[in-house]
């Protein structure tokens, strides 16, 4: 479930662990007053090798590093390229290779914007197994104020229209992705627990897991389906924005389109957390 192709953050180098040190040493700053004990530290996150950024976190190989969102230039490379694949036509497989083969994970990551947590750290799973049944296309990890919270996400066909019907109804394979969501829903009300295993082999060496990963509160849990592209929503906006809303009233899913990711992706542009 590794993220990414050319590291293993679960091992960091020494040269990397001597900076780290010597950075961790500048951040304490002894007072001049005399009137102040102690001393006063200035956190330098910001100035951590990229490796020790990962290798502190819980999952280091799925751990989404704050400062890609400084990168302006290649976010907005990013956007425009997933958009244009957008406008050709793609399949839902297409759009997993683009994502997955060139670790554009801001993409989905992205979808924190929906929610309010994820600031105190934020995880990315590709391909995450439920069972030998079920798997989600990515499954995130965020902390907030609350503890850790978790997002289960379906792609559906971007280039599809969602709706039959002048957008009175859900089209078959939007139903299709919604029902599969159902499914996880009802397993992971019964087997949350059975996960632990994959977060135990994915987590830093030596951490405890948090209760959250191991406690099965659904109140934690939520779900996605993306599907289509605005304009099919906009196309009968007053029945497909009912659906939206009934769904995520009813079955706590949300229902997004590709376009809501591009949206979200550029307002995460310059954030200082996810």
């Amino acid at each position: 479930m590794n993220l990414y192709k050319s590291c293993d953050y679960k091992n960091v180098s020494e040269e990397d662990l001597l900076e780290y040190e010597r950075i961790r040493k500048s951040e304490f700053i002894f007072p001049g007053d005399k009137g102040i004990r102690g001393r006063l530290r200035k956190n330098k996150f910001h100035e951590y090798p990229k490796s020790v950024r990962h290798y502190n976190s819980l999952f280091p190989n799925n751990y989404l590093d704050i400062l890609e969102l400084k990168k302006e230039v290649e976010i907005h490379s990013m956007i425009e390229a997933f958009e244009e694949l957008l406008n050709s036509s793609p399949n839902e497989q297409q759009i997993l290779s683009f994502i997955n083969e060139n670790e554009n994970y801001l993409i989905i990551a992205s979808i924190f914007k929906h929610y309010n947590f994820g600031h105190h750290g934020a995880y990315l799973f590709k391909e995450f197994p439920l069972n030998t049944q079920y798997r989600a296309d990515y499954l995130l990890v965020g902390k907030g104020s609350g503890g850790y919270e978790f997002i289960f996400i379906e792609l559906e066909h971007p280039s599809y229209n969602p709706f039959k019907n002048n957008g009175t109804e859900l089209s078959q394979f939007y139903q299709n992705g919604i029902n599969q969501v159902k499914s996880w829903e009802r397993f992971l009300e019964q087997q949350f627990s059975s996960l632990q295993p994959k977060f135990n082999e994915a987590k830093k060496n030596g951490e405890s897991i948090p209760s959250e990963f191991i406690n099965n509160d659904s109140t934690r849990r939520h779900y996605v389906v993306v599907a289509g592209r605005r304009e099919h929503y906009e196309q009968n906006s007053d029945y497909s924005y009912a659906i939206r809303r009934y769904e995520q009233n009813s079955s706590r899913i949300k229902l997004l389109h590709y376009d809501n990711l591009i949206d979200f992706t550029e307002s995460l542009i310059g954030e200082n957390t996810y």
